[in-house]
């Protein structure tokens, strides 16, 4: 696009001052003028110097909705631009109008929060008050998003001989009057490789009609897949590239969508559920049990001795609202974890991961109420669940932050307190829950100190 330079000669009073002086006997000529002209640029927000030296002038500008810039208003001087801080000399006042709303600064901070196309100008009055006036379009775009419409994300249902085709539909939001549009569709039966496999390309208002066998023969290590106890998953997604009118491409990616095929088990319903403890550093000292239970609360299966980060698989009748209940019977305070599904016939469900939650807080004892004066002092921080996070504690004795040693659940605390103390112990465990805020009374008496608590600040300071 050729770029648009708005320019007005500016004669400055100093100049003609100059010239009348010097060259009172001489004809002035118009190239002895200076011209003065100049434009717009838009640079994001956090560019630090003169816009010119990476960027170009133009009427027209692309911007994201939201997306924080900075409008610059730039002089030249003969057709060379002039540093930001050398400005102030070309001009007597200046200011932006962004829809309406002016602004008297020669750069402009900004953020357009609706999309769509919106007018600036920058106005310039010199020094003999003629007016320099330049305008710019920005067009705003909007956010390019994709929703799914067929089939139903995870549908298991496919028949993978496909004879008459599946089709692949999704709507495409957010292309805007001055973007034109196009759609990639991805697919492969390995979800880390599907934006690797495009399978073509289609006007984003099309739907694609996915034709030929669908199961796999063959998994991933060459052996023959059992179609009675296995399906076959398809992952697949789309990419958006849009450009404007300059030419510049953009490009958005859908989730990814993913479907199965039936299975040839005449009925059957297999399920698999992938179980993990959230934020456990000790994964080995975890045993899950539960049970899957129908809809009218009678017990289908039990398990027990599960390892954590493992996939629960079983085969049941087909039916609706099966609710799977999983517990740690180790790392009690990841209590239980549930969730409730459908199984039709003849399908193999993979549900998402279901994990346990630990929601309990550490909790901490002095490992002695009384110790001698030259000994640390010591308190058991205990936790069931995700553990203790040694990096996340702090130990404060008046207002004095210690350091300390924690191993094998005992804090050690170098004993500082030389008659009374207010002590503060500050832990979590590593899903982020926080030990209670209480604070401990230390008192030291010749050689024997004692540990009295736990205090809410109201009580310690009575």
């Amino acid at each position: 696009m050729n770029y648009k330079f708005h320019s007005f000669p500016i004669i400055f009073s100093a100049i003609i001052a100059h010239l009348l002086i010097s060259c009172s006997d001489s004809e002035i000529h118009s190239s002895d003028v200076p011209e003065i002209t100049q434009s717009i640029f838009v640079v994001p927000e956090s560019y630090i110097g003169d816009p010119y030296n990476r960027y170009a002038p133009s009427d027209e500008f692309y911007v994201d909705i939201n997306e924080k810039i900075r409008f610059c208003g730039i002089y030249s001087v003969n057709g060379e631009f002039v540093p930001s801080d050398q400005s102030i000399m070309y001009y007597n006042t200046h200011k932006w109008t962004v829809d309406n709303h002016e602004a008297g600064t020669s750069s402009l901070y900004y953020k357009f929060d609706k999309a769509g196309v919106h007018k600036v100008s920058f106005e310039t009055i010199d020094h003999l008050g003629d007016t320099l006036l330049s305008r710019a379009t920005v067009y705003v775009n909007t956010p390019t998003t994709i929703s799914l419409q067929s089939p139903p994300n995870r549908y298991n249902l496919v028949n993978g001989d496909n004879p008459n085709g599946l089709e692949l539909s999704w709507k495409v939001f957010g292309i805007d009057p001055w973007e034109s549009s196009i759609c990639v569709i991805y697919a492969s039966y390995y979800r880390d490789e599907i934006w690797d496999s495009p399978l073509g390309e289609t006007e984003c208002s099309q739907s694609v009609d996915l034709m030929g066998r669908l199961k796999k023969d063959i998994n991933e290590n060459g052996d023959p897949i059992n179609h009675v106890i296995d399906n076959s998953t398809i992952y697949w997604g789309v990419r958006v590239l849009t450009k404007n009118s300059r030419g510049n491409i953009e490009q958005a990616y859908s989730d990814v969508f993913s479907f199965s095929t039936k299975l040839d088990n005449k009925g059957k319903a297999i399920i698999e559920v992938p179980v993990a403890c959230m934020y456990s550093q000790y994964p080995e000292k975890s045993k899950l049990k539960g049970a899957f239970i129908s809809k009218a609360g009678d017990t289908l299966s039990r398990f027990s001795d599960i390892s954590v980060n493992s996939t629960i698989k079983k085969t049941l009748p087909p039916q609706s609202n099966v609710k799977i209940v999983v517990c740690d019977s180790i790392r009690t305070e990841y209590g239980c974890s549930s969730m409730t599904i459908d199984l039709a016939p003849g399908t193999k469900t993979l549900t998402d991961t279901l994990f346990l939650q630990d929601k309990v807080k550490p909790n901490m004892t002095p490992a002695s109420t009384e110790t001698s004066s030259s000994s640390p002092i010591k308190f058991f921080i205990l936790d069931n669940g995700s553990g203790v996070n040694a990096s996340r504690i702090t130990t404060i004795m008046n207002n004095d932050t210690l350091k300390t040693v924690f191993d094998d659940y005992t804090l050690s605390i170098p004993n500082k307190c030389k008659k009374e103390c207010k002590l503060v112990i500050k832990a979590e465990d590593y899903a982020q829950n926080k030990a209670p805020e209480v604070y401990w009374k230390i008192s030291t008496v010749k050689s024997v100190t004692t540990v009295t608590g736990p205090y809410s600040e109201t009580e310690y300071d009575k």
